[in-house]
């Protein structure tokens, strides 16, 4: 009898230890098909080891906890513990989101990677999500990004008046150059380039293997208006602060190796895009340098930041 009270006791014990380990709940916004879901789950994993599992990421699929417009107010209401996806969805909220997605602001994955962490972009970032309730952990790269569409951009008058999936300032862009955005989910816009209610898309363009994006467009416009594009690692404060600090540099270190993680994912599948819409008859337009140079004047308003009216 003795024994049976010690042997539930100690199961007691256990169970309360396993309770106190911290799991967080994280939506991503991408399907399990998407590199930003092989980085969250190497994200993940790298959590749970450098914590040596005392915390762990439970990745949730799109649409599975709350969609992806509704993430930002999720976390602030304690809904979510984390969003794992773009935060263009956010930028009437948080403008600075804005500066991620100024058209050719990087070269390379390199070039994007250094101004973050050696340039003070993520400090900048942190600051801004701060405001917000929510902890910045690290930027994911999503590889080469831009236009692909039903139609060929030769020249920036082939956009005029063209319905493009675009949200935030992938919308500002689009507007600026002739064309008609449309906000949509990621998650939305395969049916909407089947049934023609999107005529293109600024998307990564290793969707049109991994969606399957080259069943519903024909054309890519190169150069790539985001090279690459980035989305984000974020949590909610709350749940941030209540990390001890040791758990907070492992997430740190885990965030940093993933995006480390997300750039090598991007180069390969920058690399391997090529060949692939060369196989499935997927046609990569150049722009020529003259239309390049017009593209590049149309967007300035976009690149332009309005100074305050000081009057």
């Amino acid at each position: 009898m003795t024994i049976c009270v010690l042997f539930i006791s100690l199961i007691f014990m256990l169970s309360g230890v396993a309770a106190a380990k911290k799991v967080l709940k994280l939506q991503l916004v991408y399907p399990k098909t998407s590199s930003v879901a092989a980085n969250s789950l190497f994200f993940a994993d790298k959590v749970e080891k450098l914590t040596n599992g005392e915390v762990k990421i439970k990745i949730f699929y799109p649409g599975q906890l709350v969609k992806a417009k509704e993430g930002l107010t999720a976390m602030k209401r304690g809904m979510i513990d984390g969003y794992i996806g773009s935060m263009l969805y956010f930028a009437g909220v948080i403008p600075e989101v804005n500066g991620e997605w100024l058209p050719f602001s990087w070269k390379n994955v390199s070039e994007a990677m250094d101004i973050y962490y050696n340039y003070g972009y993520l400090d900048i970032m942190r600051k801004a999500t701060e405001k917000h309730d929510c902890y910045y952990v690290a930027p994911i790269s999503v590889a080469k990004m831009g236009l692909m569409t039903k139609f060929p951009i030769n020249s920036i008058e082939d956009l005029k008046g063209k319905k493009i999936r675009a949200v935030g300032m992938e919308g500002r862009i689009v507007k600026a150059l002739g064309g008609s955005s449309v906000a949509l989910s990621g998650a939305e816009q395969y049916t909407a380039l089947q049934r023609g209610t999107a005529e293109g898309t600024d998307y990564p363009w290793y969707t049109l293997r991994d969606y399957k994006f080259s069943e519903v467009v024909s054309y890519v416009s190169s150069p790539p208006l985001h090279s690459p594009g980035i989305v984000e690692i974020l949590l909610n404060n709350k749940v941030w602060k209540k990390l001890s600090s040791d758990e907070k540099k492992a997430v740190n270190l885990a965030g940093f190796l993933t995006s480390i993680h997300s750039a090598n994912l991007s180069e390969k599948n920058d690399r391997e895009i090529i060949g692939f819409c060369r196989d499935n008859n997927v046609k990569i337009v150049k722009l020529p340098g003259k239309e390049l140079v017009k593209m590049i004047k149309a967007l300035k308003p976009v690149l332009l930041v309005p100074m305050p009216d000081k009057s």
